[in-house]
């Protein structure tokens, strides 16, 4: 009988514990985000996409502050390639920019050039187009990126070759790295979206662009553009 009334004691201080902490505690419920919507110039609703920082921050800047300093900074690329080719270091303390000893060389270069061939253009992911810098002689002297996934040798070449942009300016590794996937988004929504790589065989371009290396042979020398257009186009 004493047992029994211990283990009916125990239970009942058991509920009554519960039954104090359900009244003393706070419970925060927190609504799920409401989406934000606008009306798009077709008169449809449409759900407003949330940018990250670097996303935000590459709309805010790209045409105020990361394009004119490419152009600004832009070496023309035959020039650029005969003295990469003789002496990377002296070039990249010339004209170029790095993180440190270890790190690629970026540089904004610009030109004109002629589009010899399509590499790789059965493979979106790795197409690029075949350089001739004029004054044009037929032979190739370097690619353009015209692909959809940056390698991991080029990838930086926008971020750390317009020069004002490091890592302590930034919250984190992370945040700083996420720029360069903004930068190169740009690139592939508002540059290379405008025509397609077969297209652009046998044609004449202007470009302004960025390229990054650790060794000055024909294979690396891939730039990325920020700006193209079709001569005459």
């Amino acid at each position: 009988m004493k047992n029994q009334k211990a283990v009916l004691l125990k239970w009942a201080g058991v509920v009554a514990l519960i039954a104090l902490i359900a009244f003393t505690c706070r419970v925060t419920i927190i609504p799920d985000a409401v989406p934000e919507t606008m009306v798009n110039a077709q008169g449809q609703t449409v759900t407003v996409q949330k940018l990250s920082k670097a996303e935000q921050y590459a709309v805010d800047n790209w045409d105020s502050k990361v394009i004119p300093a490419i152009k600004e900074r832009a070496v023309d690329m035959a020039v650029f390639v005969k003295d990469a080719e003789a002496d990377l270091t002296a070039t990249g303390l010339k004209y170029g920019n790095r993180a440190n000893e270890t790190s690629a060389w970026s540089f904004c270069v610009k030109g004109d050039v002629k589009v010899l061939d399509i590499e790789n253009a059965e493979k979106p992911n790795k197409t690029l187009l075949i350089l001739d810098l004029a004054p044009y002689d037929g032979q190739p002297d370097g690619k353009m990126f015209y692909g959809k996934v940056f390698s991991s040798n080029i990838k930086n070449a926008i971020r750390d070759g317009v020069g004002f942009l490091h890592l302590d300016d930034f919250e984190n590794q992370v945040e700083f790295a996420d720029l360069t996937t903004a930068f190169n988004n740009k690139v592939k929504n508002d540059v290379l979206s405008q025509h397609e790589a077969t297209d652009l065989k046998g044609k004449e371009l202007t470009f302004y662009g960025c390229i990054s290396l650790t060794d000055a042979t024909y294979e690396n020398l891939v730039v990325i553009p920020v700006e193209l257009a079709v001569v005459g186009g």
